[in-house]
């Protein structure tokens, strides 16, 4: 669900930011939008500089929290290396002397 609204967000801020420039280098003729395109446009163009300062915000409380924060030692387990399966060898196969299925009547 997380990526869904990644692209929900990703479409509002790209219609923003097209309607933001389409009314800086326009025409006349954007004007002939209907009035649900230009409701559409003017929402997501509001939601792009609410965006930017929440971002700005939320950049500035984490490096103020990261700048307080004691630095902290990794734990043991992450230091550690993984331990890995031993490797058992394959045991030998004998191979076939004869195709088909077994003790089927020819």
């Amino acid at each position: 669900m997380n990526r869904v609204w990644d692209y929900i967000g990703f479409a509002v801020w790209f219609s923003g930011l097209g309607y933001i420039v389409l009314w800086l280098l326009g025409s006349p003729d954007h004007l002939m939008l209907p009035p649900a395109l230009h409701a559409v446009g003017v929402a997501s163009a509001m939601l792009v500089p609410v965006r930017l300062l929440l971002c700005a915000v939320s950049r500035w409380r984490a490096a103020a929290g990261a700048a307080l924060a004691v630095p902290m030692r990794k734990p043991a387990a992450v230091l550690r290396p993984r331990r890995r399966k031993p490797a058992h060898p394959l045991r030998p196969v004998k191979p076939r002397s004869h195709f088909g299925l077994r003790g089927m009547p020819e």
